[in-house]
């Protein structure tokens, strides 16, 4: 009796041929084909391989456990290798300017000029050898030796030197005085900073508030994923488009060009990491503060300075606008460079490799170039919420200590342009290279101009310029290497440009 699944062709559909592979004659037939699980079905695929298609199991809880400790041990790495960098730029963008930065070594000196002055008087010049006359003579007499009285004379050293009290100050004295305060010649020089921390405080001065800056840039990823995803679904955009494009990169991230609604991926990326600014703006201001202060000044920890704040937990008024301004404006740069640069210039990632990496380069400077004023402004107002009269807490009965600081820092804050017209025409002093040349030679004198000019608001900036040649050039080798035949020899030809 012939099997009734047998296939028999349908008068109506002469001309449909069914599978080869499937049925179960088939695989009856076959006795390398296994047989089905379900005899109700009347078809099974035994030859397809599920390997390339299906994803390997979901891992177990342990393994689970180790990626996330692997995760956080690298990101924690990344912080303490970055963090006396970041140090030494908080300092500089907060620390005011002198009105004359030579007035500081002058007290320092006094003792050691009274010091050759009055030698100078008295017929000695300056830290020369003693004289014949005060040598003894051995071969005249064997009575003992007196050292001959002189009134004009002071005490000396080994070696004719005044004594150490008199002496110039020792290298780890010329950076701190008896306040804690480090002292800097350069207010631009990154590693000055740096070795004025580690005379002052010690080596591990120079990572302060690590653990703050960790668990800042953890909650700060977390809340900005979670904001985009919220607001893509209120606004009914697609959650993929939102999350692929990462904003607040070095280099921006060409994935948003995939996105269906760029225009609505870019403002709702921006909106999610001003609303995550301003949740985390007072962990970042008690960093700046923990930063800021001698290590014996309390309270050391993190949620002790959250409770020091006139708004405990909360976010002072005052810092409401310079924090928008700085969350908002450089990721809005960064999430849009990828889509000016294809629709209005042309370039497209793949096509042009070469031309994509140095625009994005480009970009990602012009963000640096806004990112850097702002965040000195902001650190400014963050370390002023202690030190200004203006932000003290609303009850009049409270009693509010006042801090004491590793450099000179703005009592006040009087808002964004006030500050900038401050840094640039008020603080400090400021010269031309033209007459620092004619000083230098000696046609003219020394001319000082007051304020520090646009140089003040980009101290430290070093950091960031040397972190983005350091993405961007990393990013350019790779897609050198995984980029396609054509465009990898396209890019090879410009690349001895760079």
């Amino acid at each position: 009796m012939q099997d009734s699944r047998q296939y028999v062709p349908n008068p109506l559909r002469p001309y449909y041929v069914p599978p080869s592979i499937g049925t179960d004659a088939l695989a009856n037939a076959t006795s390398s084909a296994p047989k089905s699980s379900s005899q109700g079905s009347g078809f099974t695929f035994p030859d397809i391989d599920y390997a390339d298609y299906i994803p390997e199991a979901s891992p177990s809880l342990t393994g689970s456990i180790k990626s996330y400790i692997d995760q956080a041990f690298w990101k924690y790495t990344t912080v303490v290798l970055g963090q006396p960098f970041e140090v030494a730029k908080l300092i500089l963008q907060t620390r005011v300017a002198q009105e004359d930065e030579e007035d500081e070594e002058k007290p320092r000196n006094r003792h050691r000029y009274q010091y050759e002055d009055e030698n100078k008087m008295n017929g000695y010049n300056g830290y020369e050898e003693h004289s014949s006359d005060d040598e003894p003579n051995y071969f005249t007499s064997a009575a003992p030796f007196e050292p001959p009285s002189s009134s004009r004379s002071p005490a000396r050293g080994r070696r004719g030197r005044p004594p150490r009290d008199l002496a110039s100050p020792r290298a780890n004295d010329r950076h701190q005085d008896s306040s804690g305060r480090i002292h800097l010649k350069n207010p631009h020089s990154l590693l000055e900073t740096l070795s004025a921390l580690s005379s002052n405080g010690g080596a591990l001065a120079m990572w302060r508030a690590t653990n703050s800056t960790f668990v800042y840039n953890i909650l700060n990823r977390t809340l900005e994923t979670f904001f985009k995803g919220f607001l893509a679904a209120v606004f009914a955009v697609s959650e993929n488009d939102i999350l692929s494009s990462s904003a607040g990169g070095a280099v921006p991230d060409p994935s948003i060009l995939t996105s269906t609604t760029p225009a609505a991926t870019i403002l709702i990326s921006t909106a999610a990491a001003a609303l995550s600014a301003w949740v985390l703006a007072p962990i970042d201001a008690a960093r700046t503060r923990l930063i800021l202060t001698p290590s014996t000044e309390g309270p050391r920890t993190l949620l002790g300075t959250l409770q020091a704040l006139p708004t405990p937990y909360l976010i002072p008024a005052h810092l409401l606008p310079i924090t928008f301004f700085t969350s908002t404006l450089p990721t809005l740069i960064s999430t849009s460079t990828p889509v000016v640069l294809k629709s209005y210039l042309g370039l497209d990632p793949a096509m042009n490799p070469a031309s994509w990496s140095v625009a994005t380069f480009l970009g990602s400077a012009l963000d640096l170039s806004i990112k850097f004023p702002l965040e000195t402004v902001l650190r400014r107002a963050q370390i002023a919420t202690w030190t200004s009269p203006a932000h003290s807490p609303p009850k009049p009965s409270s009693k509010r200590k006042a801090i004491t600081t590793i450099v000179p820092v703005p009592q006040s804050y009087r808002g964004i342009i006030p500050t900038i017209w401050s840094i640039t025409r008020e603080e400090g002093f400021s010269e031309t290279p033209k007459d620092k040349t004619a000083a230098l030679m000696g046609k003219a004198p020394r001319r000082k101009r007051k304020g520090q000019g646009i140089e003040g608001l980009y101290r430290g900036w070093r950091v960031g310029f040397w972190g983005l040649i350091g993405v961007w050039g990393t990013s350019f080798v790779g897609g050198l290497q995984s980029g396609t035949e054509a465009a990898t020899s396209e890019a090879g030809v410009h690349g001895g440009k760079f």
